[in-house]
């Protein structure tokens, strides 16, 4: 009985969970207007040279507490000479010494408390390691010695021990040695003959393996040697002396053999059981998972148990082949090529379960996630894995994204540093539900404000991402001063920040994409199996594959194919994932044996594939179309859920665009749900033409916004067919209570059967006259001073305006006297700003601005007669830096003494356009209902 009642209550407990979180419209309304902490930006939280200040640390947390952000990536990290020539940043403890870990709890439990997730780096810098890694799990290399014989009787021959050559860099290896000479760690892998001076056309036939003849104690060769010259080589496995990349200065180590279970093993473990005595269950503190950064391991990889994995993967010994690791052109192409494919493979399998999969079963095991850019990741870096198989392998894959800053390939095709749609598709694929981005990675030090930003993050977007990961936040202990210390990559997003006390709406707009793009499922017209090449990587949505204007695709793996992929009713199904019109082989490149099996018997199910010519085989009008398409002015993803479609669509260009948009949508009632405002607006103009959805669509200089689709009960009333005098889509927004133009015309519209003819007349008036301005004191401007017209700061006379940075205050009294009717709207429009701007009238915030359209709704606080305009404007820190530059002036201090990855001095940076600009209007608008 007391079993049956515990039963019936979990079972109350499961009905009542899954009641409270069935994804509804009221649910998704809510959380969009006001996002979750989960689905908020994280930043990496640099502690640069593992220098901590507890007071500032706690200031921070609050700081990124109230800028809406989700927690932080605690990431130790060092910095090169260039970086902080006169060295004002102090060293800090060793990384996960004792000093080290009290800094971690303090940061931890103070995060905890207010609600920030945690996740920690498990290295200083990366890639995985530290001073606690000995040989035995550090990370290995190849090492050979050649000695030449003569043969036809029995013979011993010492073998030379293998010379430790220098590393890539022609520098001696930072290697452990043992008393006699010799590293402290090696292994004996093979003892090789090959006939001497066969240097091309090598045939493994001719190769003889004498491993068995050889005592490795005496180092000796007792063996039957044929007729002829040979060449003996005696092969060992030992350190690389790979070191961490940016180690802080008391933590300087070696890397861990990254395909080594035991190695794994060793070095999550050492985190968890330095942290569990501090922490106790992890799942009650705010430590939410651990990091493995990007791997960017340079030198030759080997690990013991390499040999047995190959041959147990490939069905054959590598031994006769470990010539061709040095010298590939020994062999001949029919031998090296295959070979190096399966090598490449057995590499990829051992990363993958050995160090990802291994390092997910720790971290699971004690209530932790492990995230990673798993294998790279990338198209830079020596990457190892398949990579969809190893992002799959985590529970929260990563990529990058960086900005203004691009690294074409040699076809000027691919972007190689926008890692988006390969992380979105090992996501999807593999249920992981998050596409997390280390975002804006950059070389441009305090030079970009949010409206920069705002278009690399909406392309990511597009490409799938669904929570941001801000690369990053500089922790500045206390006397560091403004703006600060900071790591010499990144864009500076941490409360140094000039406007950082405004960037809160910044960060609601990217956590109300994520919010969505996290809830809702990818929808895609295609599915394109990429094959078996290692590494095999995804390059940007429609560069190297390209379906055709208005489609999508998503992207499998063999693992995957093999596994899921199924045929219902002529299209490709992968179960909870997505449902498929058409597979793509793409180039048919590395296509795996058995996937082509699988894919011939769903084919004769009734699946359709083809190749590159993916658009011939749909018999489906684009998802999404409009005028001059292929001009690329638009971008847009797809994600549905729960009968909802969500339409993420985005400008492109700095400029207004208005089209008339095609969804392929039927029997649905469209909205607008801006994320820059959190507001829902129905449609009030659109069409219905057989499978497709029409509606007029106005986007403002990289402007983006849902367009969703819901099923409605009774569909709205509605307007359609809307032309104007010169047959373009007028500029519009859609309203709650209606929709209204944004520039004057005649236009006609039907509703129903009837013609209705609108005359739309904005009435505008234009804020003339002087501004006052003022400054902050302490940082070379004057305290006031009037503007006849606005300008920018760098265009002032005054050294201390031209140079400033900051926030500073506009004001004006002006007169309005308009009578706007009840269904107008009225508007204030500051025309451009840099960078961001908050408005205040009589008293009263009426919002900040960040990207354009500068624009804030002042219906209910603007009066009649006087009033009174204020407004705050905050640029970034670049015009003080060049000023102090060249002045040498020092209200600025920063480790960072050239800009752009340590190039360009201060005074040679050019000023960048600051301030107001305008022209500020006030423009009342009439709602069409």
């Amino acid at each position: 009985m007391k079993n049956i009642s515990i039963f019936l209550l979990s079972l109350c407990f499961i009905t009542s969970y899954a009641q409270t979180n069935v994804l509804t419209k009221p649910l998704l309304l809510k959380n969009f207007k006001n996002p979750p902490n989960e689905v908020r930006p994280k930043v990496y939280w640099w502690w640069l040279n593992g220098y901590t200040d507890p007071v500032r640390m706690k200031e921070e947390l609050l700081a990124i507490k109230k800028a809406g952000l989700g927690g932080v990536d605690i990431f130790e990290i060092g910095l090169p000479p260039a970086s902080d020539p006169n060295q004002i940043i102090p060293s800090g403890p060793a990384f996960m010494g004792d000093s080290s870990l009290k800094a971690i709890k303090f940061a931890i439990d103070e995060a905890g408390k207010l609600g920030l997730e945690v996740g920690l780096n498990l290295a200083s810098s990366w890639n995985a390691g530290g001073t606690w890694v000995t040989p035995k799990h550090s990370a290995k290399t190849l090492y050979f010695s050649k000695t030449t014989v003569t043969g036809n009787a029995k013979q011993s021959i010492k073998l030379p021990f293998p010379t430790i050559t220098p590393d890539k860099q022609g520098k001696p290896r930072p290697i452990v040695y043992a008393n006699d000479g010799k590293p402290a760690y090696y292994e004996e892998v093979a003892i090789l003959a090959l006939p001497a001076g066969v240097k091309a056309g090598l045939d493994t036939t001719q190769i003889i393996n004498v491993t068995a003849f050889y005592d490795p104690k005496k180092e000796q060769l007792t063996w039957n040697t044929p007729k002829g010259n040979w060449e003996i080589y005696r092969y060992i496995c030992s350190n690389s002396g790979e070191q961490l990349i940016r180690p802080t200065p008391r933590s300087v180590g070696p890397i861990i053999d990254h395909f080594n279970s035991s190695a794994t093993q060793m070095h999550v473990m050492y985190f968890i059981d330095r942290l569990k005595p501090l922490l106790g269950d992890f799942s009650k503190s705010a430590l939410k998972n651990l990091y493995l950064a990007s791997y960017e391991a340079k030198e030759f990889t080997w690990t013991p148990t390499l040999p047995s994995a190959f041959k147990k993967l490939n069905g054959y010994e590598l031994y006769k082949f470990l010539p061709a690791i040095f010298n590939k052109e020994w062999y001949s192409p029919a031998a090296a090529n295959p070979f190096q494919f399966d090598f490449d493979h057995t590499l990829s399998e051992l990363m993958i379960n050995n160090h990802y999969r291994k390092a997910k079963e720790i971290c699971n095991r004690y209530g932790l996630k492990i995230i990673s850019e798993a294998g790279g990741p990338g198209h830079l870096h020596h990457i190892p894995v398949e990579t969809l198989k190893a992002l799959g392998s985590l529970d929260v894959p990563r990529g990058e994204f960086w900005y203004n800053r691009t690294f074409f390939d040699k076809d000027s095709i691919v972007d190689l540093l926008y890692l988006v749609k390969e992380i979105a598709a090992a996501s999807h694929i593999y249920k992981s539900g998050i596409v997390e981005e280390e975002a804006f990675t950059s070389y441009w030090d305090w030079q970009e404000g949010p409206a920069n930003l705002k278009p690399l993050a909406d392309r990511a977007f597009c490409e799938g991402m669904n929570r941001l990961v801000i690369h990053g936040f500089t922790h500045n202990p206390t006397g560091m001063g403004h703006p600060g210390i900071a790591y010499f990559a990144g864009t500076h997003y941490n409360d140094r920040q000039a406007w950082w006390p405004k960037i809160k709406p910044f960060n609601d707009y990217l956590s109300r994409i994520s919010y969505i793009l996290q809830k809702a499922d990818f929808v895609a017209d295609v599915l394109y199996y990429y094959g078996d090449a290692i590494p095999n990587l995804v390059p940007p949505k429609n560069t190297a594959f390209k379906v055709g204007e208005g489609y999508d695709y998503e992207i499998i793996n063999t693992e995957v194919l093999l596994k899921d992929l199924t045929v219902e009713n002529g299209e490709w199904v992968l179960p909870q994932i997505g449902r498929y019109k058409v597979l793509s082989l793409g180039k048919g490149e590395k296509l795996n044996p058995e996937a082509m099996l699988k894919l011939k018997k769903l084919q004769e199910k009734g699946g359709i594939i083809t190749g590159m010519n993916v658009k011939e085989k749909l018999t489906v009008p684009p998802d999404f179309s409009y005028p001059n398409q292929e001009k690329g002015a638009l971008d847009y993803i797809h994600y549905a859920k729960n009968g909802l479609d969500f339409y993420l669509v985005r400008n492109t260009i700095d400029q207004w665009i208005s089209h008339v948009c095609a969804f392929r949508q039927q029997g649905k009632t469209p909205e607008i749900w801006d994320p820059v405002s959190g507001t829902i607006a129905p449609v009030k103009v659109y069409e219905q033409e057989n499978n497709q959805l029409k509606l007029p669509i106005s986007l403002p200089p990289y402007g983006s916004f849902f367009v969703v689709f819901t099923k409605s009960a009774i569909p709205h009333s509605h307007f359609s067919n809307l032309t104007g005098a010169s047959f373009q889509t007028p500029r519009m927004e859609y309203l709650d209570s209606g929709f209204h133009f944004l520039e004057e015309g005649m236009f006609e519209a039907k509703k129903g059967t009837k013609k209705t003819t609108i005359d739309s007349k904005a009435v505008v008036q234009k804020l003339e006259g002087s501004w006052q301005l003022t400054f902050p004191k302490g940082w070379g401007a004057p305290k006031s001073v009037t503007f006849p017209q606005l300008i920018s700061w760098s265009k002032a006379e005054q050294p201390g305006i031209r140079y400033f940075s900051g926030t500073a205050v506009y004001l004006q009294t002006f007169q309005f006297n308009n009578t706007p009717s009840s269904s107008s709207r009225i508007y204030l429009d500051l025309g451009k700003v840099a960078e961001v701007g908050e408005v205040w009238l009589n008293g009263k915030s009426a919002g900040i601005v960040w990207t354009p359209p500068y624009r804030v709704d002042i219906t209910d606080v603007v009066k009649p007669g006087a009033n009174t305009l204020k407004i705050e404007v905050a640029n970034t820190w670049s015009n003080r830096l060049t000023g102090d530059g060249i002045t040498g002036e020092k209200y600025t201090k920063t480790n960072i003494t050239k800009a752009n990855k340590n190039l360009v001095p201060w005074e040679q940076l050019p000023l960048k356009k600051s301030g107001l600009f305008g022209p500020v209007t006030i423009q009342v608008i009439k709602t069409i209902r």
